[in-house]
């Protein structure tokens, strides 16, 4: 059996790889998080404008629902920036492994 030389991974592809598996761990965690803070941010908002009501008024709860609802939409914008950089580590981890254990055969450095 021939056995494939160690080679020693290029230092633009090594960077790339330590960003990728960066990004997809803390891209996502960050995103859930942040998501996580505005949804609480969102409840209390809530509560805060049914409590800010005059004495002896009834709550516009109509209107307090909607702006809780359109802020708790608002709040998984970091969901989805947290899931893209995580698809995009992904991504950087699959393209490094493939450049440094598939390199390019007419001796081109990458």
């Amino acid at each position: 059996m021939r056995q494939r030389a160690k080679q020693r991974m290029n230092q633009k592809t090594r960077r790339k790889l330590i960003i990728g598996i960066a990004l997809t761990i803390f891209g996502p965690v960050i995103g859930w998080l942040l998501s996580i803070a505005g949804l609480f941010h969102s409840a209390a908002s809530m509560q805060n404008s049914i409590l800010r009501t005059p004495p002896g008024a009834i709550p516009d709860i109509g209107q307090a629902m909607g702006q809780s609802t359109v802020e708790m939409f608002i709040s998984l914008i970091p969901f989805l920036i947290g899931s893209a950089c995580g698809a995009l580590g992904v991504f950087l981890v699959l393209y490094a492994l493939v450049i440094h254990f598939f390199p390019a055969k007419n001796g081109a450095k990458t």
